[in-house]
């Protein structure tokens, strides 16, 4: 599968010929695939369409907006690693973040939309951005990233999911030892070397997105390895496929969702059902105002570093050097080369134990706050070179800062700002779940320097927020960035619920559902269960 870098812009017409080649391809390769078809695209809209009504619910259409954002996304930028920044959040459920996105949306836009940083760029007509914009996902918590093509069967056993193998270095010294009790197992399947860098070494999955970073590509062979444990106790491909997505949807409702969401809100939603987004209707859309604002508060939860394994942390040890995330996009097809190696060489497994509650300390995400670290300001194209300005330009530009990126697109696709959206919860909600409007103040003192109090009040963005910032700023404020706020939570609580209702075995369309897969904790099936069933967690 071709590479894909975290958030890049794909076209429909890029999408359908990479379709089209991957059906040939697949066709020459000795493997039995995954049976999937092709999805008719789906729609995005606005939970609060009403809302574009009013130009006062969105920021100015004006050049001075444009360069104004460009500056407040500039300010967003974190240079101390330090613990003062962190949660109490495992980091884990950073990248389970990710992998959720993964599964539910891959959002596809029409070849003559304007450039991102173009100096003219003007929020698009209401029209195009409905008429233009596609999903390529099933949107539903079904895990077609794991299940659908060209996710190749194992030919020994066609129940099975192919798991990669490993490269091994037969090395018992760091940095190059293999952490104790892995086995080959332990890569993704992939496509062999290949002169055209898109599909070299390229993984073989549903979303080749996961294949961005170490850490996600190794918890998407956790997901492959889960599903081959239940065929290993007699399940067919089928039975395994519904046990594993129930499974799934559990941790995502019970365990993500109520480390990122205030739980009384999940609970309510459970309780009483969506009150704001209705994805059981006749028309299914994801919502933009989760899509390009509220589900990206993850950037803000993402390390500069980590302690991965033996080989690579913080600890200071001779031999061992810190897991960068120069490092973690290095050791992955999509975004880097695999050093030298067919394969993950085998000093690259993780041990997961450093990023969930094992009984031992472990990595914690960062506070969801308004910074970004820093290597996200450096954003690498597909060659692995900074994603200048200009052609020839050897310093990373705007176009490599992800702050930069997420607010221009809200700007683009017409995103009602943070105060508009907080009324509007409020006036749905009815005094049933408390959504406060954050005042200006509350803004300014949750803002995380000068510079950016400065930018905030040169844009007007005060009284008018960019709706991705308030929420994290919502966060930071309420929640003293170990959750999102009541905006941010809502959203993000309404829509993954409603997509778990949607979904293929939805776990809430049969009463009484239960976990059934062994857990630490009787009626509960947290990541970290699913973790140790796939045998990657001691």
């Amino acid at each position: 599968m071709a590479r894909l870098l975290h958030g890049a812009v794909i076209t429909l017409e890029a999408y359908q010929e990479a379709f089209e080649a991957l059906v040939n391809c697949s066709k020459s390769v000795p493997l039995v695939f995954a049976a999937a078809q092709p999805i008719d695209l789906q729609d995005f809209d606005y939970l609060f369409p009403y809302l574009q009504k009013n130009s006062e619910n969105l920021l100015p259409e004006s050049r001075k907006t444009r360069d104004d954002l460009i500056n407040l996304g500039r300010t967003m930028r974190d240079t101390d690693n330090t613990s003062i920044g962190d949660s109490n959040i495992p980091a884990a459920y950073t990248y389970l973040g990710q992998f959720i996105d993964h599964d539910i949306t891959l959002e596809t836009m029409s070849a003559d939309l304007p450039k991102l940083l173009s100096p003219d760029l003007t929020p698009l007509p209401l029209a195009e951005v409905r008429q233009k914009l596609r999903n390529i996902r099933t949107a539903t918590l079904d895990l077609d990233s794991v299940y659908g093509l060209p996710a190749p069967r194992d030919p020994n056993n066609p129940d099975k999911l192919l798991v990669g193998k490993v490269t091994p270095l037969n090395s018992n010294q760091k940095p190059t030892r293999r952490p104790e009790g892995k086995d080959d197992n332990n890569d993704l399947p992939r496509e062999p070397r290949n002169e055209d860098f898109k599909r070299d070494r390229a993984a073989l999955i549903g979303d080749p997105r996961n294949d961005e970073n170490t850490i996600i590509a190794q918890l998407h062979v956790a997901f492959l390895r889960a599903h081959n444990a239940l065929v290993d106790q007699g399940k067919t491909f089928n039975e395994a496929r519904s046990i594993l997505r129930q499974h799934y949807q559990y941790i995502v409702l019970h365990d993500f969702l109520k480390r990122i969401v205030d739980p009384r809100i999940v609970d309510y939603i459970l309780e009483h059902g969506n009150q704001v987004y209705d994805a059981m209707g006749k028309r299914f859309y994801l919502p933009l105002e989760f899509t390009v604002a509220a589900y990206r508060f993850g950037h803000s939860m993402v390390r500069a570093d980590y302690d991965f394994n033996l080989n690579f942390n913080t600890s200071g040890e001779p031999n061992t050097f810190p897991a960068t995330l120069d490092l973690l996009f290095t050791f992955s097809a999509l975004s880097g080369q695999l050093g030298d190696f067919d394969t993950l060489p085998d000093n690259w497994i993780i041990e997961w134990e450093n990023f969930v509650d094992a009984g031992k300390p472990f990595n914690k995400a960062r506070r969801i706050d308004t910074k970004l670290v820093e290597p996200l300001f450096n954003l690498r194209d597909t060659l692995g070179n900074p994603d200048g300005n200009a052609p020839g330009n050897p310093e990373p530009g705007d176009g490599a800062r992800l702050a930069v990126r997420n607010l221009l697109r809200g700007y683009l696709l017409r995103m009602p700002t943070g105060q508009a959206v907080a009324c509007a919860l409020q006036e749905k909600a009815k005094g049933k779940l408390e959504i406060p409007v954050l005042s200006p103040a509350q803004i300014e003192m949750a803002a995380a320097s000068q510079d950016q109090v400065n930018a905030l009040r040169q844009g007007g963005f005060l009284e008018r927020t960019p709706l991705w910032y308030y929420i994290l700023v919502e966060a930071a404020a309420l929640a003293g960035g170990q959750r999102l706020g009541p905006v941010g939570g809502v959203i993000v609580a309404e829509v993954l619920i409603g997509l778990a209702r949607r979904s293929e075995d939805s776990i809430l369309n049969v009463p009484g559902w239960a976990p059934s897969l062994p857990s630490a904790e009787a009626g509960k099936y947290m990541l970290s269960d699913l973790l140790k069933f796939a045998q990657v967690l001691a």
